[in-house]
């Protein structure tokens, strides 16, 4: 069990570095983040849904 405890360390100290080394870089500040085109026909089915809503409120 003390080998699994070892090697398992090992391997944290291994991410955290390389976590340590994408920051610097910038890595999680979004620039490398992929480009979503959004589907429009969705966008506008939900808009529609939330304009009904708020006209039933109203009523």
């Amino acid at each position: 069990m003390g080998k699994k405890k070892q090697k398992r360390k090992s391997v944290n100290v291994a991410q955290a570095l390389q976590r340590k080394l994408a920051k610097q870089q910038g890595f999680y500040d979004g620039r490398f983040k992929e480009k979503t085109v959004r589907d429009k026909k969705k966008e506008w089915k939900k808009k529609l849904s939330r304009k009904k809503v708020k006209i039933d409120e109203l009523i």
